[in-house]
């Protein structure tokens, strides 16, 4: 739970973000915590013409182009279940003769993930995220895949969410932040090292009863439905 702790809080700044740039320094700081080689976040929205790329942060010229096939069918609002994780991992050492097989080589990478994520409001924009990393099981099999895409699946979504807080973007005013009580951040901390709301109850000397109502309420203040979703949220607002 370090592990995510550490990766999560990289995507704090994003709640004061003005600028692409303050966008493009945080996708930097969070490749660097999962030890990817290289980074890619595309900002896609839905119209009738088509999907039109508003905007692109890559950290190397013109890499994003070789990969867009992968997003194709991600991005399909088709076949996907409300909610599903749109993802896919691509290594060399599985397929060496996918279509973005040669552009892996010239990256020097020997794996990919790609997802695609809507915002926290969802609507017709989307965010491709690409991460590409050294080894062929993403970071040398030091954090397990499951772990990297939530993680990544999570960021994604803060990501677009602070694209369209930005300036330039004509959006409602953010709402004020939430504020957990004492209690609340308790059961979330004890949340946050894994410990089951049986646990944190015997921890807290309180019912499992007690524990679930304050989780509850701190789900209902972060606008989460899950532990995992409120815990990621409360790193992110510095709330843990």
């Amino acid at each position: 739970m370090r592990f995510a702790t550490r990766v999560l809080r990289s995507l704090r700044p994003l709640i004061g973000a003005s600028c692409p740039a303050d966008i493009d320094k945080v996708i930097s700081d969070f490749a660097a915590e999962l030890d990817a080689i290289h980074y890619a976040l595309g900002i896609i929205q839905h119209t009738s013409d088509g999907d039109v790329l508003r905007w692109l942060c890559e950290d190397a010229r013109c890499w994003w182009e070789a990969f867009r096939p992968e997003f194709s069918p991600l991005i399909a609002t088709t076949g996907w279940r409300t909610g599903q994780m749109r993802v896919a991992w691509r290594t060399l050492d599985d397929d060496p003769f996918f279509p973005a097989s040669d552009e892996l080589q010239r990256l020097g990478a020997q794996s990919g993930l790609f997802l695609v994520a809507d915002g926290l409001r969802p609507g017709d924009t989307i965010a491709c995220f690409a991460l590409l990393f050294g080894f062929a099981d993403a970071t040398g099999g030091r954090h397990a895949h499951a772990q990297l895409t939530d993680l990544c699946h999570h960021a994604a979504s803060l990501l677009l969410d602070a694209y369209l807080r930005l300036p330039c973007h004509e959006r409602k005013p953010t709402r004020a932040p939430a504020r957990l009580s004492a209690r609340e951040q308790e059961c979330l901390r004890w949340a946050s090292v894994g410990k089951t709301g049986g646990e944190t109850a015997q921890i807290l000397g309180v019912s499992e009863r007690t524990v679930n109502f304050h989780l509850g309420n701190a789900f209902a203040k972060l606008k989460v439905n899950n532990k995992q979703a409120a815990v990621a949220q409360a790193i992110l607002r510095g709330l843990l």
